[in-house]
């Protein structure tokens, strides 16, 4: 995979990284800890970067710091769930997963959450080593045509899942003292 040139230097990040980031305490007891909610799933570092920004921090991304992602076949989300948060394993399971619908609907206004939902589906017919290919990107398009019926019931499910996480306490606990 290609990493970005914006690597190569400090900057403003634009993306909270919790693989390899440090967070001070104070900003825990701040904004609270991760949401409890994202167990299991994906963007739970996302939503606490969300947080984190609108509450008036930023993050800094240094060149310098080891970054590791591993590709590997098994383990973590992979087995919890969707490694992937527009893939789901399985033909009728959710989709996207829910609280990727969860984290739209929370912070995006509705007209670019349902953008990025819609244009999610719509590129994620095809396996995720291919999302790269025009070609399989095209083929992806005519699969979500073909497919709408079954992409209409999943989306329909993670929505109804989402629903039921804005409904509940939020998750995020305090850091005390």
């Amino acid at each position: 995979m290609k990493i970005s040139q914006s690597y190569n230097y400090f900057r403003w990040a634009d993306q909270f990284d919790s693989g390899n980031a440090m967070v001070k305490r104070s900003v825990f007891k701040t904004i609270g800890l991760f949401d409890e909610q994202f167990n299991k799933q994906r963007m739970g570092d996302g939503e606490f970067g969300i947080r984190a920004y609108l509450n008036g921090y930023r993050s800094i991304s240094n060149p310098y710091a080891s970054r590791v992602h591993l590709k590997v076949p098994a383990g973590g989300l992979r087995e919890m769930g969707s490694w992937d948060g527009f893939r789901p394993k399985k033909w009728f399971a959710p989709k996207p997963i829910p609280s990727v619908v969860y984290l739209y609907k929370k912070y995006y206004p509705k007209k670019l959450y349902r953008s990025v939902i819609f244009l999610g589906i719509i590129l994620s017919n095809v396996s995720y080593k291919n999302k790269g290919s025009n070609k399989m990107l095209a083929l992806s398009v005519a699969l979500t045509v073909i497919k709408s019926p079954v992409l209409l019931i999943q989306f329909l499910r993670a929505r109804s899942i989402a629903n039921d996480m804005l409904k509940k306490d939020n998750g995020i606990a305090l850091l005390e003292n």
